[in-house]
């Protein structure tokens, strides 16, 4: 969930090579996510309308989300984190 100003959950947790698909949708307005170093970048519309965003989980580290649609006063402060655990590493 994309919300002013926050991701819900605001920490994903996935395992390298793993195929991850986040579903995203907003109520309150259009906002943007974005994740630079797996070329993650997609508006997520207002009024619940879901995307869905497939991709890889690359190399082990934490990789920053971000809301890539201006969308208000605090938008700079909506921030997520990729979290990417090494196979056969707990998470």
């Amino acid at each position: 969930m994309a919300k002013r100003f926050s991701f819900e959950p605001s920490r994903v947790e996935v395992t390298q090579g793993e195929h991850i698909r986040l579903v995203v949708t907003s109520d309150d307005g259009v906002h943007g996510l974005e994740i630079k170093k797996v070329k993650v970048n997609k508006k997520v519309p207002r009024g619940g309308e879901q995307i869905t965003i497939d991709f890889v989980a690359p190399a082990p580290g934490e990789y920053p989300i971000v809301c890539s649609e201006y969308c208000g006063s605090d938008h700079e402060e909506m921030k997520g984190a990729l979290v990417v655990a090494a196979k056969g590493s707990p998470r």
